[in-house]
């Protein structure tokens, strides 16, 4: 008998290995991205919004693509692509050929323009019926797209709740057939996020009937672009409501969580306590960047990332407590003496670098583009710098567009000896250090810690500001 069980158990163990084992294929033939380095990204939490990536390869000579990624959940991925960046929704163990578009590169103007966004594209997926995830999603979103397009400002200022359930009920007999639980969560929570748009303007009836009484699904874009409206600067916001007057005394002096959890206790609609957890971790992130401002209610800092930090330990679950971390290492990269992200790049010698190699002076990093004038200027500059105190400091920049040779033969033409690199993803380390315009720049310690997020450009003072932090260390 206790063999029997004992098989038994193992047999489940190795069915549910299998079932976290399935691996999910994508694949793509176009060859106008011969040779080029593609790159399957994933949002690690929507709270956050830290990007993760989930494959990197080369599409072959032919312009074919092919790479398997393993996830036991069924998530949303993209893939930057210049002026482009495909969409898409992938479950495990299932195989997608994806249609991709031709290449087209951004203008130069496009490139050096901080604020360029690119163009969204959803893919067609080979093979697929309207069964399958991306079609049923793509099909409901352009019938509610249309509705809002033809129908919102009449459903937002009227708030007649009878127009827009009749709306609702035609979109929603669509696609009562369909039975894939993501899509079901999903087209539950766009439902809901037009009744929130529209009548239902209750936030403790929508928080109370929409997520206290329900499942978290992290998971799902819908659900959490509802959460991340409904709980928008939540801790600001409820501050001002009777049962939530403690809550600036719960960060600033109790600096516990225990006692943000027994506060938001207080809100008749909330009794579930891992959405509360969630919940109090949306309000940390969002009060790091309400702080200072004349709209919310600012925290102090200190206190925040205290709270934060206890919040890795005592969350609910793993999940929440990734998302704690994720949170943490975001808020911290721009405080000085955080650890600076960390890199691995390619020299203009095609000689793979990692910052922790760098320790031991000084870093100047800078980002910058040689079609810009401005950074085009500075390399000079940054040539006097580089020899004038090459005993403390090294110079490091970073090439957001060009490639290794190119690079190099750049170096060689202007006689430039410092450390050049040149990133396989500039989106990735752009985005990983905050970098808003071209040129930036960083000051980083001989241990890996950040001094300076921004630091002063090389004609706006940083030699003066640069041997007064060494005066001051030594």
């Amino acid at each position: 008998m206790f063999r029997f069980a004992v098989g038994l158990i193992l047999l489940f163990f190795f069915f549910t290995s299998q079932l976290f084992a399935q691996s999910t294929y994508i694949s793509f033939n176009q060859n106008s991205y011969t040779g080029d380095s593609i790159f399957i990204l994933t949002k690690a939490d929507f709270i956050s919004n830290k990007t993760d990536t989930l494959y990197c390869g080369k599409v072959n000579e032919s312009g074919n693509f092919e790479c398997k990624v393993n996830t036991g959940k069924t998530i949303s991925v993209f893939i930057p692509l210049d002026f482009f960046r495909l969409t898409f929704y992938i479950e495990p163990g299932k195989t997608y050929k994806l249609q991709f578009p031709s290449r087209k590169k951004l203008s130069v103007a496009d490139e050096l323009n901080p604020f360029f966004e690119p163009v969204e594209i959803i893919p067609e997926i080979e093979g697929s019926d309207s069964c399958e995830l991306n079609s049923l999603i793509n099909c409901f979103d352009k019938e509610y797209d249309i509705f809002l397009a033809k129908k919102f400002i009449k459903t937002y200022y009227i708030a007649k709740k009878s127009f827009t359930d009749s709306a609702i009920y035609v979109i929603e007999k669509k696609f009562i057939w369909a039975q894939n639980p993501y899509f079901k969560t999903y087209m539950k929570y766009k439902i809901s996020k037009l009744k929130f748009m529209a009548y239902e303007r209750d936030n403790n009836f929508i928080i109370k009937y929409n997520f206290n009484n329900n499942s978290l699904y992290l998971n799902n874009t819908a659900y959490m672009d509802m959460f991340n409206c409904v709980f928008a600067h939540y801790f600001s916001v409820s501050a001002t409501k009777s049962w939530g007057a403690g809550i600036l005394e719960d960060i600033a002096k109790a600096k516990s969580p225990a006692a943000l959890k027994q506060t938001f206790k207080n809100n008749p609609a909330l009794s579930n306590d891992t959405l509360i957890d969630m919940i109090i971790l949306k309000g940390l992130h969002d009060a790091f960047y309400d702080i200072n401002t004349t709209e919310y209610k600012s925290f102090p800092r200190k206190q925040l990332l205290m709270t934060l930090d206890s919040m890795t330990i005592c969350a609910k679950t793993p999940e929440l407590k990734q998302i704690a971390k994720n949170i943490q290492q975001k808020v911290n990269f721009m405080i000085s003496s955080s650890n600076a992200p960390s890199f691995a790049l390619l020299n203009q010698d095609s000689v793979r670098i990692n910052l922790s190699e760098l320790r031991g002076k000084y870093l100047y990093i800078n980002f910058t583009d040689l079609r810009s004038y401005s950074c085009a200027n500075e390399l000079s500059l940054l040539k006097t710098i580089s020899e004038k105190f090459a005993q403390n400091l090294d110079v490091v920049t970073i090439f957001c567009n060009g490639s290794v040779s190119a690079t190099r033969e750049f170096c060689n033409k202007n006689s430039y000896k410092w450390i050049f690199l040149t990133p396989e993803n500039t989106k990735q380390i752009v985005k990983t250090y905050n970098v808003i315009a071209l040129p930036s720049y960083f000051l980083i310690d001989p241990y890996g810690k950040i001094i300076l997020s921004p630091a002063p450009s090389p004609d706006a003072n940083f030699e003066h500001t640069f041997i007064s932090i060494l005066r001051k260390r030594n």
